[in-house]
């Protein structure tokens, strides 16, 4: 799955709901509540929630970041090669990659969910 394919699909905002109960799902399984205002209306939304928690469980127990990234797949390498390309802070890009990892998840999971694709 490639970031085109996400980025294109955040700007069409596809599987929006999907990806809010994923990233609800995988907060609250590190003990955080994503706790976002429904309807959701857009991905920036999202990436804002995101941000917060992350910045919040920095301060905090930045352990439980590290549980949510092993949790969700989310390689290191992956972390370090799109920091060298990033502008955002390390904290911004954190909770974009877990965003965009999450809308992976939701594409994948809807992919094969499809008879035709099995």
């Amino acid at each position: 799955m490639d970031l085109i394919k996400i980025k294109d699909t955040i700007i069409a905002n596809e599987f929006l709901i999907e990806t809010t109960f994923q990233l609800e799902k995988d907060f609250l399984n590190i003990g955080v509540n994503f706790d976002i205002q429904k309807p959701v209306q857009n991905y920036k939304q999202l990436f804002s929630v995101a941000s917060k928690l992350v910045n919040i469980l920095n301060e905090l127990d930045s352990k439980r970041i590290l549980n949510l990234l092993y949790r969700i797949d989310l390689p290191e390498y992956k972390v370090q090669s799109e920091m060298q390309i990033s502008s955002l802070t390390f904290l911004e890009l954190l909770a974009e990659l877990i965003v965009k990892k999450e809308i992976q998840k939701v594409i994948i999971k809807n992919y094969y969910s499809k008879p035709e694709n099995q």
